[in-house]
């Protein structure tokens, strides 16, 4: 008999809602149910509010508590907000109730440098409820961090890595664009800048990531945060933006050790981005620069990431992870390569 894993899902919004999408079409997941607590989506259909045109027979809840519970799952894939801050009740009610939590928080990508104190308190909970919990995604999760690890594999001797992420955000989800300052003026840029209400969320993580598993002592990291302004007039669905206004960010974090430059994350997100790529440069032995046209679709890969790793975190050890600490996940087919993989040999910290 196949196995199915049950999942629960928090938060129903832009990332929480394309996750469902792809679980709904795994013969190996059986939704159990929904959490949302915005009043337009609390207390609906579910089917209803992904737009199927089918109805699941799941009603999304409001009451969160409730809901984990009573109601019997394998995992919890919380997707409501970036800050760790702000989601860590919603991950201590999921861990409560015994539920293994994959999440796509930014900042619960490695949030041991940034916020060590919470971490160690969500880490110990997790022990103690014997499940594990996870942050992921596209970036941070893979495109800035995980990618360029694996890529080192080869290599004998690694000196530097540089990483360049370029998007195009009329290709992607309004929010993003929003949160990239889409349509304001340098100045209204600075001001949000300042108050941390725009630009993204995990540069900083996947830097620390990197680095740790690296072994590299930083003596130094320099971040910077610059608008990128719109060359000409451009409309979108949602925006009217003139020439000159803000049509993205462009955010950049540098790690120095022993007075040279070992990681370079550069990140640019805006309106028409011209060449839209990845990039990644391994300046080793061997050397290693990879590129990939037009650059991973984050809202595909990010929904996707999420649901490979479903079996991973089923089986991984308790305590909070982060991507470093599992084994290579590839594509989670219907035959599912999780079945022929006895956990107690493959999935320890690297």
């Amino acid at each position: 008999m196949q196995e199915k894993f049950r999942t629960i899902h928090y938060g129903i919004g832009a990332v929480g809602s394309e996750v469902l999408k792809v679980a709904l079409q795994r013969q190996d997941i059986q939704v159990v149910g929904a959490i949302d607590t915005h009043p337009a989506k609390a207390g609906r259909e579910l089917g209803e509010v992904l737009g199927l045109g089918r109805q699941l027979g799941i009603n999304i809840s409001y009451d969160a508590e409730s809901l984990l519970r009573d109601t019997s799952a394998d995992v919890v894939v919380q997707a409501t907000t970036s800050h760790l801050m702000t989601v860590y009740p919603q991950l201590v009610q999921a861990v409560a109730s015994e539920k293994n939590v994959i999440s796509s928080c930014e900042e619960l990508s490695y949030p041991w440098s940034g916020q060590g104190e919470l971490a160690r308190k969500l880490d110990r909970r997790a022990k103690e409820a014997s499940v594990t919990v996870l942050g992921t995604g596209v970036n941070p999760g893979f495109v800035m961090d995980v990618l360029p690890l694996v890529l080192t594999s080869p290599c004998q001797e690694v000196r530097s890595i540089a990483v360049t992420r370029v998007v195009d955000t009329s290709t992607r989800r309004l929010q993003l664009q929003i949160k990239m300052g889409t349509g304001l003026s340098p100045t209204e840029f600075r001001f949000r800048v300042s108050d941390g209400s725009i630009g993204h969320v995990g540069l900083k993580e996947s830097l620390f990531m990197i680095a740790e598993t690296m072994g590299w002592q930083l003596d130094e990291v320099k971040e910077s945060i610059e608008p990128i302004l719109a060359k000409r007039r451009w409309e979108t669905g949602a925006f009217i933006v003139e020439r000159g206004r803000v049509a993205g960010v462009r955010q950049t974090v540098v790690a120095m050790a022993g007075n040279r430059e070992v990681i370079r994350l550069d990140l640019q997100m805006s309106l028409g981005a011209e060449q839209p790529h990845d990039s990644i440069v391994i300046d080793g032995k061997p050397p290693i620069n990879l590129t990939i046209a037009d650059g991973i679709q984050g809202d595909q890969a990010a929904a996707a990431i999420i649901v490979n790793l479903i079996p991973a975190a089923v089986r991984a050890r308790p305590g909070l992870l982060t991507m470093r600490d599992l084994p290579f996940i590839p594509w989670w087919s219907a035959r599912g390569w999780w079945k022929e993989v006895p956990h107690d040999e493959h999935l320890r910290v690297l």
